[in-house]
């Protein structure tokens, strides 16, 4: 059925006094498919209870729908090729128009209030994280294990200081699993503390400026540190 028809349905059962959901039962059993809405049914009863008599739909005001046509396409490019600063009221289009020729016809976007194609903008690159840091764990004394390996059958003495960092539960709680033995000390003792005062410098002395891209060349280094660079490589 066409809408009309369905109109002129609606003022017919209307006139015979019947209401709201019965008019929208006895629309659904005649086109259950195609049956207009409920709200549709709603607002033309209220119609035809204000005195319509017309099932028809009164022309309305304002531009044709057909606004993208292929002349309108060209003359929106040409306004905004002359003028970029030209605004939505001077093409007397509405807005949604505009942006969907702009956007989907066109295939442009705003960059810096310039219309330009979108072939045009650089796609900005994807930073990547890489590794630029290694970290070090080292654990010593003044000559360590390999040359005194009688300290490894000794208890461990872990030189605790009293930063909170280092004093938390989970922490202590570690400390307690493992049996180390504290031995508390004051932060940056220079004495307790040889790694802030003795190996890093050094570190940054020997590895200072310096980069290494292979496994190879960091353990090349380390034997030429070692040796005082007193080494012949084959």
């Amino acid at each position: 059925m066409e809408k009309n028809e369905f109109r002129a349905m609606i003022k017919h059962l209307h006139m015979k006094s019947l209401t709201l959901k019965e008019i929208k039962a006895e629309s659904d059993n005649v086109q259950s498919t195609s049956a207009p809405a409920f709200a549709t049914v709603y607002n033309w009863v209220n119609e035809f209870k204000c005195g319509r008599t017309s099932t028809c739909v009164a022309p309305r005001s304002g531009r044709p729908i057909e606004a993208t046509t292929p002349e309108i396409i060209d003359k929106v490019h040409d306004i905004v090729l002359t003028d970029r600063r030209v605004k939505v009221k001077a093409t007397d289009i509405s807005y949604g128009t505009v942006i969907l020729i702009l956007h989907e016809q066109l295939g442009m976007k705003k960059l810096s209030v310039r219309w330009v194609c979108s072939l045009w903008i650089i796609k900005k690159a994807k930073t990547v994280k890489s590794t630029g840091k290694v970290m070090v764990t080292v654990f010593w004394d003044a000559r360590g294990i390999k040359k005194r390996p009688h300290l490894a059958k000794k208890k461990v003495f872990f030189h605790q200081d009293n930063a909170r960092v280092h004093t938390c539960p989970a922490l202590m709680v570690k400390f307690n699993e493992f049996r180390y033995e504290l031995f508390p000390y004051p932060a940056y003792s220079l004495d307790l503390a040889p790694c802030d005062y003795f190996l890093f410098p050094n570190l940054k002395k020997w590895f200072g400026g310096k980069r290494f891209t292979t496994r190879e060349q960091l353990i090349a280094e380390r034997e030429s540190i070692e040796l005082k660079g007193d080494y012949v490589e084959k």
